[in-house]
């Protein structure tokens, strides 16, 4: 791997040509960004590195593709023609934005900042997946503990469910905590009149 500038923001260049490789280095050199490279996954992604850029047509570096996915970091494909195949192959390989040549100075710009913003909103999106898909996996243990409330102190689902809540808040615990602990406490509470 070869390091050219050293950055907090660092742009992986994958599998490029040396014509291309330094048309990019130029560009990114000007916008104060800082370029590595990376050929045949010849190494690992530095961690400051905020995004790659992987060359379509010459790619032969799966593994830092996978881990440019597992970190969330921007993916940018360079590609000669903006055909259709290009495109698929592109959105297969995780990328956010395709850059096509000739390379310039504004057209990485545009890019880079087109990359960096579907970027963030794919990690928003995975993020709120992810705590719709944890609230998705609760809603059993809340059925449980309602029901259970409903059973041992005579109440509707209504009332239940606002003693939880209510619980929850004064607590300062969440509503699947409180429910877990409903449903691990053994003996039931009865009837109460």
């Amino acid at each position: 791997m070869k390091t050219t500038t050293a950055s907090a923001r660092t742009l992986v260049i994958i599998d490029c040509d040396e014509r291309t490789e330094n048309m990019l280095r130029k560009c990114l050199n000007r916008l104060g960004i800082g370029v590595s490279t990376l050929c045949r996954d010849a190494g690992s992604l530095p961690s400051e590195a905020l995004g790659v850029v992987i060359e379509l047509d010459q790619f032969e570096s799966p593994m830092a593709l996978a881990e440019a996915r597992d970190r969330g970091i921007h993916i940018v494909a360079l590609s000669h023609h903006e055909t259709l195949s290009q495109i698929q192959c592109a959105i297969r390989m995780g990328a956010t934005a395709m850059l096509n040549k000739p390379i310039t100075q504004s057209s990485v710009y545009t890019t880079l900042m087109m990359a960096q913003g579907l970027r963030e909103q794919l990690n928003r999106l995975e993020r709120e997946n992810g705590e719709l898909m944890q609230a998705n996996l609760a809603r059993p243990a809340i059925s449980k503990a309602v029901a259970r409330l409903m059973i041992d102190c005579g109440i509707d689902e209504q009332e239940a469910f606002e003693r939880i809540r209510a619980l929850s808040m004064s607590l300062n615990l969440s509503i699947e905590a409180i429910c877990r602990d409903i449903e691990t406490h053994t003996p039931p509470l009865r009837i109460r009149k």
